[in-house]
């Protein structure tokens, strides 16, 4: 059985929702998952890992190395992605992990989707198409540990699943993430074939990539070229200038001035470049380039705190399927555009 860290006292300079990436959380809302996001933070890159897995009723020594990459900034839901790897790069035999946080009104849910081995090293077996397990989970602050139990999969997984959830013994383990980014597993209770029962990083081996730069707030800036978040700088024309941002994880508001023969270049450039993706024609659009009244962008633009434009026309960037996209204001006379998009 793996040893669980020993705990360690909160630092006084402890971060916040806000330094995490979540600027629209209520006041009330519970701090004490912070320590368990910044410590997953901390675990991004590639450890080596030594650990047991269960076959049968015997348990078999495990030397491989565990990638961690992930960032509760940016997507719609903060999530952490792991992969266990028997050897180095080695695709077939990996169990992937994937930890996700869903927002409750008061706090987070834990969720964990775990897909693998796809290959059972002893009898030779490769199975194509692992079948992904959901398992809940339960932070415990005090020994930096979450007990993740087997859950049904969500009715649209279920159905790809071969197998009914509620079948199988409850599995559970414990995974303590510490301070220091060191992911340890023990106390595996059921485990199916071939899975870790207990295991822990061992050393840093390599640092994970960048994380993309993903703002979250207000922000203003002078020029385009100050934006390095991805998200946000394809929506701008790049003549804009005296730019003001609001950004969420779900998308952000934006306010800034361009001349209109700028701006109609910019629409006419992104039309061309999707026209053959977009789930939607520009010339099917409702509202495209007709007036805008003024209580209706006072209702869009409220939470960013920003007046309503004079004389402001509607203008529409291509879609995604998911109906993702981004809704332009343009006022030809004041020469200023504001921007509302969606990330979903």
């Amino acid at each position: 059985m793996c040893v669980a860290f020993a705990q360690q006292s909160p630092s006084k300079e402890s971060s916040t929702w806000q330094d995490l990436g979540f600027n629209l959380l209520s006041k009330d809302f519970s701090t004490d998952k912070i320590p368990l996001f910044e410590g997953l933070n901390k675990s991004r890159g590639t450890w080596s890992f030594e650990g047991k897995t269960i076959d049968g009723k015997a348990t078999h020594p495990l030397k491989g190395s565990l990638y961690i990459m992930g960032s509760p900034k940016s997507g719609m839901l903060p999530s952490w992605h792991m992969a266990l790897r028997w050897f180095a790069n080695d695709e077939e035999n990996a169990v992937k992990y994937a930890i996700m946080a869903s927002p409750r009104p008061t706090g987070f849910d834990l969720m964990l989707f775990r897909v693998g081995p796809t290959k059972n090293l002893r009898e030779g077996i490769t199975n194509t198409k692992p079948q992904p397990s959901m398992f809940r989970g339960q932070w415990n602050l005090e020994n930096r540990t979450i007990t993740w139990t087997r859950s049904n999969l969500p009715a649209r997984l279920k159905k790809q699943s071969k197998k009914d959830d509620v079948s199988e013994p409850s599995q559970s383990f414990e995974m303590v993430v510490a301070t220091d980014g060191k992911i340890s597993i023990q106390n595996s209770k059921n485990a199916s074939q071939m899975q870790v029962v207990n295991g822990k990083a061992i050393v840093r081996t390599a640092k994970a990539p960048e994380e993309p730069v993903t703002l979250n707030g207000k922000y203003n800036f002078k020029t385009v070229e100050e934006i390095a978040d991805r998200r946000i700088r394809p929506t701008l024309p790049p003549q804009a200038t005296e730019i003001s941002l609001l950004s969420t994880r779900g998308g952000h508001f934006a306010r800034y001035r361009v001349e209109e023969n700028y701006f109609i270049e910019f629409l006419d450039k992104l039309w061309e470049a999707k026209k053959n993706s977009s789930a939607h024609k520009r010339d099917l659009m409702h509202g495209e380039g007709e007036p805008v009244n003024r209580e209706r962008m006072a209702r869009r633009f409220k939470v960013a705190g920003w007046e309503p434009l004079e004389n402001s026309v509607s203008y529409f960037s291509p879609s995604k399927p998911s109906g993702a996209m981004t809704t332009y204001y343009y006022d030809r006379e004041a020469g200023i555009a504001y921007h509302d998009t969606g990330y979903w």
